[in-house]
């Protein structure tokens, strides 16, 4: 069972996703004032909110883990698709 500070996290790693992507967006279309470093940083960020699944990490619910796990997989996918677009 799923506690709510585990929804608050998985919500929140989400809402870090929705950045990353308009970052990632924003880099390619040239619009916003968007550097590499502030997308590694995001990066960075969601790599260690998505490694609290780890067993050293957080004792956190298997639906938990299974779902940051999962949402882990989404930046690695953002990340491999931005990597062959540059």
């Amino acid at each position: 069972m799923t506690k709510n500070w585990e929804q608050a996290l998985i919500a929140f790693v989400e809402r870090e996703i929705a950045q990353l992507e308009w970052l990632i967006k924003s880099e390619r279309a040239g619009e916003e004032d968007v550097e590499r470093g502030d997308i590694h940083a995001q990066i960075d960020r969601l790599g260690g909110l998505t490694d609290l699944a780890d067993p050293e990490g957080l004792p956190v619910s298997e639906t938990t883990a299974a779902k940051l796990r999962q949402l882990n997989e989404a930046v690695m996918s953002m990340v491999r698709s931005r990597l062959s677009n540059i």
